[in-house]
């Protein structure tokens, strides 16, 4: 009996020795996997953009998902450009919204994510110490200001399978619409979209400085989304209370990348 007593009190003692050693590795597996790992991508991100590394940029990097996350901000900002440049040129405006407005502003829209989303424009969007709302927008109204004027956005190809974007206004001329006379007039005349040239806008390749510097307290949440995402809000006042950047991070290809950039409204 005594015996008994021993050997029932003794195996579970054992066994329960067992799961909590279990339990501790799979917490710190956890820990290792979805903050240690993610940390570090992080980390990498940040050297990479400090140290104009293009290439770990592209490895931790997903710029396809990264430009359908920002889809919603540049085409907000897109539409509002688009349209103030057709209410101040009146009638004629309203005629080119008819033809044109539908169905190119889409094309406005990845003409402009596809310039914009690339690793070189992070580089020189973290080295502004510019917001990344602040950056798209002035890049946007920059584009709109060129010497081209408001025609010179670049529209993707419909089937956006190669060949090489064409300009607003080439695509006008294809309805017959001289978008210079439309639109540039007007333009010139009230000021629509004038920006900044390029190079004020956000400092050039050639001229980078250090951006800011992150840390644990620039990470305002942090929350699960999925088993293999995550959710971070990130602001570059560390000591604000509400982030000013949401980032995806997923876990693809064997790793951690980002794969989502939300600006807060």
């Amino acid at each position: 009996m005594g015996r008994s007593r021993s050997g029932a009190g003794t195996l579970p003692v054992s066994k329960l020795l067992k799961m909590r050693s279990l339990g501790t590795v799979g917490v710190a597996a956890a820990l290792a996997f979805y903050v240690a790992w993610p940390l570090y991508a992080g980390y990498e991100i940040r050297n990479s953009l400090d140290g104009h590394n293009v290439e770990t940029l592209n490895a931790r990097v997903d710029f396809p998902s990264v430009r359908t996350s920002l889809r919603p901000a540049v085409a907000a900002k897109v539409d509002k450009v688009v349209d103030d440049a057709l209410r101040k040129a009146g009638t004629a405006g309203s005629a080119l919204a008819e033809k044109l407005k539908q169905s190119v502003t889409p094309r406005i829209v990845d003409g402009v994510l596809a310039t914009l989303v690339t690793p070189e424009m992070m580089i020189r969007i973290h080295a502004s110490g510019k917001t990344l709302k602040e950056a798209l927008e002035s890049l946007v109204l920059e584009r709109a200001g060129q010497a081209e004027g408001f025609g010179g956005f670049l529209v993707v190809p419909q089937d956006q399978q190669g060949g090489q974007p064409s300009k607003l206004d080439e695509i006008a001329s294809s309805y017959g619409i001289d978008l210079k006379k439309v639109v540039g007039a007007a333009g010139a005349k009230e000021g629509v979209a004038q920006a900044e040239a390029p190079q004020s806008v956000l400092p050039a390749l050639n001229e980078m400085r250090a951006g800011p510097k992150y840390g644990l307290g620039n990470i305002k949440h942090f929350s699960l989304a999925g088993p293999f995402g995550l959710t971070i809000g990130v602001s570059r006042d560390a000591n604000a209370r509400k982030p000013e950047l949401t980032a995806d991070l997923t876990f693809v290809d064997g790793t951690w990348k980002l794969t989502g950039l939300v600006p807060e409204s």
